[in-house]
């Protein structure tokens, strides 16, 4: 939850306090796209699937998502620039009155900028290590040296967004929290990690792909506690102190009550809106809504999307701290409430 602006903040803020109230999600997360120009081993999106929904279906979502009173877009992918059109994409989420997160590699970012400049809020850069072993992971030779390129040039764009970095740990890249803090301190980013995720709930039961590179349980506490001194010495990390205690001693990351589905609705590549207990059976198809005339207010009264509500609250088959931060930013623990006041004012 990130905002540029003092305007910008007054509504995104006012937003999200209708959403919660009236208990409607707050943001559109949405992949784009899941095509990539990087072979990182830890994704589990990239070429989920060859298709993806047009422009002016993605242009009526947004509009439909502003209209419905959530209050933020999260755009990733796969790698969002690879999409031609996501400068009209962002445009029409800023005009719908989202405020406007992009997830990014990095590679496209300099040359694209030009067209993306005003309509992005928040920037999130993926950064797994530092110098060659960043570049190994991503499978894109000199891709450090362009995000230490871009990033000077954004802090002296007058409409610079806010800038956030993310680290994925795992087996590939051990003991990188370390090298990537000094770098988000020197770009003047905040830094968010999170363990690598393995798999999907399917329909069937949870399906797990790629396990074997994740992080063993004393190793994920060992980082909590790594990740712990480093923001007392100064560093941005931007895992709250509750996150931390519960990376360390419940490293499995199950000790905690889900509200993802409340606060987000998940929109795929190719339009399916995603339940996240069966990500094989979609709640709806965004083109179906528009052809028909339905709306996206309609998913939220179905039936099956109720059941998921419920459903969720037993479940922690995920462990992104996004999703966990977000489930006690909906309960309204105070350490998240400063947290989103402490980040909408960066």
């Amino acid at each position: 939850m990130v905002t540029v602006d003092g305007l910008t903040r007054a509504r995104f803020v006012a937003r999200l306090v209708k959403a919660r109230a009236r208990g409607r999600p707050h943001t559109l997360n949405h992949l784009v796209t899941s095509r990539c120009n990087g072979r990182c081993p830890t994704c589990l999106w990239r070429d989920l699937s060859g298709a993806e929904m047009d422009t002016a279906t993605i242009v009526w979502l947004y509009g439909e998502a502003g209209r419905l009173g959530l209050a933020q877009l999260v755009a990733w992918g796969g790698e969002p620039l690879l999409r031609d059109d996501l400068p009209v994409l962002l445009a029409a989420a800023k005009r719908a009155g989202l405020v406007v997160t992009l997830i990014s590699n990095g590679w496209l970012v300099e040359e694209r900028w030009p067209e993306l400049r005003g309509s992005v809020d928040t920037l999130i850069l993926s950064l797994d290590d530092v110098g060659p072993a960043h570049d190994r992971l991503r499978g894109l030779p000199g891709l450090y040296d362009r995000l230490e390129a871009l990033v000077p040039r954004l802090r002296h764009d007058p409409q610079r967004p806010i800038l956030l970095v993310n680290t994925v740990l795992s087996q590939e890249n051990r003991g990188a929290l370390e090298r990537v803090a000094p770098v988000a301190g020197r770009w003047g980013a905040g830094l968010y990690f999170c363990a690598m995720e393995t798999g999907d709930m399917e329909a069937a039961g949870f399906v797990d792909r790629l396990g074997e590179l994740a992080l063993p349980p004393d190793e994920l506490s060992a980082a909590a506690r790594q990740a712990r001194g480093l923001k007392a010495a100064g560093h941005p990390l931007l895992a709250t102190d509750a996150f931390l205690d519960l990376l360390e001693r419940d490293p499995g990351l199950t000790a905690y009550r889900c509200r993802g589905p409340h606060s987000l609705l998940t929109v795929a590549p190719n339009g399916a809106i995603r339940d996240c207990r069966r990500r094989d059976v979609p709640l709806a198809d965004v083109d179906d809504l528009r052809v028909s005339g339905r709306g996206l207010a309609s998913v939220l009264a179905l039936p099956r999307r109720r059941g998921l509500l419920a459903e969720a609250d037993g479940c922690t088959a995920c462990n992104n701290p996004d999703i966990i931060e977000m489930s006690w930013l909906w309960d309204l623990r105070p350490a998240m409430l400063k947290k989103a006041v402490e980040l909408a004012a960066r």
